[in-house]
């Protein structure tokens, strides 16, 4: 079994200025986690700790200067963390799209316009062959969160509300999937979408509203792109993080006196468990938990978070569900979109002034953790 962390790009490298995202905030997220400028000794971390995974992703604006335009000194730095990683035994987990989109293709219209598809597909195309090696890739991370981020909340980049344009940039999405799925899949790969999962339930349940409400955030938001893609899954990604009580659609609430997440996200370890068993036996397909951590400046709840989320895990074990992997989140403090640098999330602390790193204890309980299940 796969244990590992992860980063996104954009959260982690620093410096990716040709993105949608760099423009928006404007270049708050600046030299980010220093990723980009201190991969050798993470790597070195990784393997001190124990970890025989790591998630990250290929930030496409940075490979992609402009739609014509191929930076291959950026492809060859990813050329070499790959190369390290498997030096070390460490499987990549390749992301291709983590939320960032090069400014050019925003421009362009961005995931609304379905002509656009062909130019992350040429992005595919490229990675498919410059990295042969590579057995496991996540095509696509939180499409549903982005949408509903991007068109519903309207808080991330475009920043509007359109339930319409959520639909349409889903369904774009989807069908990028699918042909990039098409592009890369061989017998050596593995590849899949990690999909964001939330716990809905009714905030009263005998409130008809609250109940109707929940079950359609659950089929809409949950399973809505993976049942577009399901046929082209070959295994499923899980990014879990919490529960939420629902009034009205997208009117979400956390009960109080709930254990919780510094951003208000209540702690519910149950739901790794919940969820899971409910996707493995909706789709049939090899789990991997391709998400899961806390954010908070008290190690000792992230200690706890993880202990009790990976009993969950064992629990589906025994249970016969088949788990390839468990990814927390993240291996580095990171910059957290719209929410800044304020969220730690990270098994180890960053500097964002230095860039210096300091293991925190969770990331040593994590590799005792791994140890034992090793064994």
């Amino acid at each position: 079994m796969l244990w590992g962390s992860g980063i996104s790009a954009y959260q982690a490298e620093g410096d990716n200025v040709n993105s949608d995202w760099w423009v928006y905030d404007k270049g708050k997220s600046a030299k980010a986690s220093y990723f980009w400028y201190k991969w050798k000794d993470d790597i070195e971390l990784l393997k001190q700790l124990g970890q025989n995974a790591f998630r990250f992703s290929f930030e496409w604006s940075r490979i992609y200067k402009s739609e014509n335009e191929i930076d291959y000194s950026a492809l060859d730095t990813y050329r070499k963390i790959v190369d390290k990683l498997l030096e070390y035994n460490i499987e990549p987990i390749v992301t291709l799209w983590h939320f960032s989109n090069p400014i050019w293709f925003y421009n362009k219209g961005g995931w609304l316009r379905k002509e656009n598809i062909g130019y992350f597909l040429d992005f595919v195309e490229l990675i498919s062959k410059y990295f042969q090696d590579i057995r496991y890739f996540i095509i696509l991370n939180e499409p549903n969160v982005y949408s509903f981020k991007s068109y519903v909340e309207g808080s991330w980049p475009p920043c509007e509300k359109s339930i319409k344009k959520a639909l349409i940039t889903l369904n774009n999405l989807s069908k990028a999937y699918i042909k990039a799925y098409q592009i890369l899949k061989n017998s050596k790969r593995l590849l899949s979408v990690a999909q964001n999962l939330v716990i809905f339930r009714p905030y009263k349940l005998y409130n008809p509203i609250n109940v109707i409400s929940s079950f359609l955030n659950d089929k809409l938001y949950n399973f809505l792109f993976l049942d577009k893609v399901k046929k082209y899954l070959d295994f499923i990604g899980i990014n879990y993080y919490t529960r939420v009580f629902v009034k009205f659609f997208s009117n979400f609430v956390y009960k109080k006196d709930r254990d919780k997440n510094c951003l208000g996200w209540e702690v519910y370890p149950k739901g790794i468990y919940i969820i899971t068993k409910l996707v493995y036996r909706k789709y049939k397909k090899p789990i991997m938990i391709t998400e899961n951590g806390i954010c908070t400046n008290n190690d000792f709840q992230r200690i706890n978070f993880i202990k009790e989320h990976v009993e969950y895990i064992k629990k589906c074990i025994k249970e016969g569900i088949k788990i390839i992997g468990y990814i927390y989140w993240a291996f580095l403090d990171n910059y957290e979109w719209a929410e800044g640098f304020g969220p730690r999330f990270g098994l180890i602390e960053v500097d964002y002034e230095t860039g210096n790193r300091k293991i925190r204890n969770s990331a040593y309980f994590y590799r005792e953790l791994i140890y034992n299940e090793k064994r």
